[in-house]
């Protein structure tokens, strides 16, 4: 049993493998003929198209043929071609002939039943044929293909839809079938024209007789049908069809249409069009549903190929063209993504709406970003007006208290005095001189207060103002510091003074000037701790003068840095600072400085101490006054007001 089974498996394998062998190397074979030539871009792109759709297939094999009925149609050269091919293919057995014109289509049509023939009942697949076909029985049974779809009559509508003036349309073509037989569609079908149109015919096989003819055409209302294909009379080679329509142009600038893919991007307006490339791609897919269905019994004997509107872009508007004629779904070529299919007068217009819409927008947009800039400065304003109101209350709180300590201390001084005295006690002199000695310095203080408020009305009335003259400041500096020294001694802090020159002349207000580097004094003194130090620095260039005052004190926090001059602000609040003081002096200092056309830099680090520099314009008065202004005051009672509160 085991030996008929493994004889039963080799006979099946012989049985198959002979099979698979021939399927495996059964190439198709296709003879492809063309009635024209190798440059012939229509069946360029057909066959083109036929190769993409059965690339994949690697066991087709096309061949072609090119028949040049372009160059010559006499019977005898076809017949002694049919004999070439005849003998040429004699045993090469085809499974398919495919034709993709009327010229090669008509001659395989008359060998099908010839038996000497190599076209002898092979199944034949046509394209490009534009004559109407009637098949008998018999052909059907091997005939199959795609008819022109391009109405000739309907292209003649089409440029009348988008010329409506146009009276004279110049049909150019060539010798070939297919040209034949446009004429001869239009001449049958002219009926279905308007009766105004005036067909003329100019027909030539080389390029200078259809330069010619066009030259003594009509210039009324024309336009230009361009069907052929033409040589050049030097070499017989075809001319390029751009090259072409460049020359005619030369001659009639005047719009000109195809019947022909190959003239589409090359200057014409465009046509109603089979396009090659969807032909090409047809031909191949119905070439594999043959092979793969074995034969045509299920194919239509004759189909069509939709043709398409097409139009140039850079032409109709070149030409005028009313873009609002062309049909629908016509393809635009050379167009970009963002210009618009529109007739010249509606594009200005659109223009016109799309620039109001667009500065309706920058408009809208401006409004809205005022509108949130607004909202930001009017939140920024409420909130600074929101700080500023409590900076006032806390100003009312902290003069409030600024005002009642000095206070107390004067009534409690007062009423110690009266005490001794209504007990008819010995008072020692000491003990008057230290209750008078608080009197005093909380009288000061008040003083100090109500000196910076009456200043800080000035400032606000317009009243302030500064009684300038030539002044060394070097000295007016130098003095304030020396009495200053006993007042920084007390807390054993170190106050050195120093410059780089002894005599710097300017036009200042030398008491506003005095209590400017009493007030940042009086400030360093009372935030720099014991056995600390405070530096007072000039120097000069030939603009400014600078006075840096410098201590190692307790610093400034840097979010702090940018109010520290603003009225009423307070580096500590009422609850937790350390020393005293009313919030308003630095902003007088600001004041006052800004008046001599100066400024105020400041840097500071918290624990590290604080940095204070003045800057002043380097400036002198022409005028010198002779008589020398004469006061009663006394600086040691300036700084002691300035100094009350430490």
């Amino acid at each position: 049993m085991k030996k008929i089974s493994k004889l039963l498996i080799v006979l099946i394998l012989i049985i198959l493998t002979p099979t698979s062998y021939v399927q495996a190397n059964d190439i198709r074979k296709i003879l492809l003929i063309n009635s024209y030539n190798v440059e012939s871009i229509w069946e360029y792109k057909i066959i083109k198209g036929i190769k993409e759709e059965i690339n994949e297939n690697l066991n087709i094999n096309i061949k072609m043929e090119y028949l040049d009925t372009a160059n010559s149609q006499n019977q005898n050269y076809l017949d002694e071609y049919l004999e070439l091919l005849n003998t040429k293919y004699k045993d090469d057995k085809f499974d398919m002939i495919v034709t993709v014109d009327d010229e090669a289509f008509n001659m395989v049509r008359k060998e099908l039943f010839n038996e000497k023939s190599i076209f002898y009942k092979k199944t034949v697949v046509f394209t490009g044929v534009n004559n109407s076909l009637n098949l008998t029985s018999a052909e059907k049974k091997y005939i199959t293909g795609f008819m022109d779809g391009g109405s000739k009559v309907e292209l003649i509508k089409f440029i009348t839809t988008l010329q409506p003036e146009v009276k004279d349309i110049s049909v150019i073509i060539d010798n070939t079938g297919y040209s034949k037989n446009i004429k001869n569609k239009l001449l049958e079908n002219k009926y279905l024209l308007d009766k105004n149109i005036n067909l003329n015919f100019i027909q030539g096989k080389n390029k200078k007789d259809i330069l010619n003819q066009i030259k003594n055409s009509s210039d009324l209302n024309e336009a230009l049908l361009i069907c052929g294909i033409f040589k050049n009379e030097d070499n017989g080679e075809n001319v390029k069809p751009e090259n072409l329509i460049e020359e005619i142009k030369q001659i009639k600038d005047v719009p000109i249409y195809t019947s022909r893919d190959d003239y589409i991007n090359k200057g014409t307006i465009g046509g109603y069009i089979d396009i090659p490339e969807s032909c090409g791609r047809e031909l191949g897919k119905m070439i594999l549903k043959i092979y793969n269905e074995g034969g045509i019994s299920k194919f239509s004997p004759v189909d069509k190929i939709g043709a398409n509107y097409i139009v140039d872009y850079k032409q109709i508007y070149k030409y005028n063209i009313n873009t609002l004629s062309i049909p629908k779904g016509t393809i635009v070529i050379n167009k970009k993504y963002y210009q618009l299919l529109l007739p010249k007068s509606y594009r200005i217009g659109y223009l016109l709406a799309w620039f109001a819409t667009i500065l309706i927008i920058i408009y809208i947009i401006t409004k809205m970003t005022e509108y949130k800039r607004n909202e930001a400065k009017n939140k920024k304003l409420y909130q600074m007006a929101k700080e500023r109101e409590q900076l006032k209350t806390d100003f009312i709180a902290n003069m409030s208290h600024e005002l009642r300590t000095p206070l107390n201390i004067i009534t409690s001084a007062s009423m110690l005095l009266e005490m001794k005295s209504n007990k008819e006690e010995t008072v020692s002199s000491e003990y008057i001189l230290d209750k008078l000695s608080h009197i005093n310095q909380s009288s000061n203080r008040l003083r100090r207060l109500i000196n910076n408020l009456i200043d800080i009305s000035k400032f606000d009335s317009g009243f302030f103002e500064c009684k300038c003259k030539n002044e060394n400041i070097v000295y007016v500096v130098e003095d304030i510091v020396h009495e200053v020294v006993d007042y920084a001694k007390e807390k054993n802090i170190e106050l050195i003074f120093d410059t780089e020159e002894e005599e710097i002349i300017s036009f200042i207000d030398k008491e506003k000037i005095e209590r400017v580097i009493l007030n940042l004094l009086s400030n360093a003194i009372k935030f720099t701790n014991e056995n600390g130090k405070i530096e007072v620095y000039m120097k000069s260039d030939d603009n400014f003068i600078y006075i840096t005052i410098k201590d190692n004190g307790i610093g400034i926090s840097k979010e702090k840095i940018d109010h520290i001059f603003q009225r009423f602000y307070q580096v500590d609040n009422l609850l937790s600072r350390g020393s005293e003081g009313s919030g308003i002096g630095l902003c007088i200092v600001d004041e006052i400085i800004r008046m001599h056309g100066g400024k105020i830099n400041i840097e500071s680090e918290i624990n590290k101490g604080t940095t204070f520099e003045i800057v002043l314009n380097v400036s002198k008065s022409n005028f010198i006054d002779k008589e020398e202004e004469k006061t009663d005051r006394n600086i040691k009672d300036i700084v002691k007001v300035e100094m009350s509160d430490i």
